[in-house]
């Protein structure tokens, strides 16, 4: 499945909304995980203040927001701060480039682990 990606947000906020609008999740439903001690409704008034510029009386939290991005998609608030601080947005991770880390990984260690065994027997010929 290709997902959208924009070419700009406007702000962390903007990121939040359309990782929220993409994930065919209504903000309730990701409010009410968000904010689990609210009433659906009073979750859903509290996220949207949340997410509005025009009001600072409701801010994301830290755990908040990984809560956003576990519910909805990391995507767009990653490429946000990736566009604001100057980074190249980055590729995500597919299980095959996962399991090919991993047998490089694999590989490596098995390299560096016939070193030290061909260093052993000099080392124990030092005694």
């Amino acid at each position: 499945m290709n997902q959208k990606e924009y070419l700009f947000y406007d702000g962390p906020q903007d990121s939040l909304e359309k990782s929220i609008l993409l994930s065919g999740k209504t903000k309730k439903a990701v409010a009410t995980v968000v904010y689990p001690d609210c009433q659906p409704e009073t979750a859903k008034s509290r996220l949207s203040r949340a997410l509005s510029t025009e009001h600072t009386d409701v801010n994301v939290s830290i755990g908040n927001l990984l809560t956003i991005m576990r519910e909805t998609r990391p995507d767009d608030f990653i490429y946000y701060l990736c566009d604001e601080f100057g980074f190249e947005r980055p590729a995500k991770k597919t299980s095959d480039r996962i399991r090919q880390d991993i047998a490089s990984e694999v590989i490596e260690i098995n390299r560096r682990l016939g070193v030290l065994i061909r260093q052993l027997p000099e080392s124990e010929a030092v005694k």
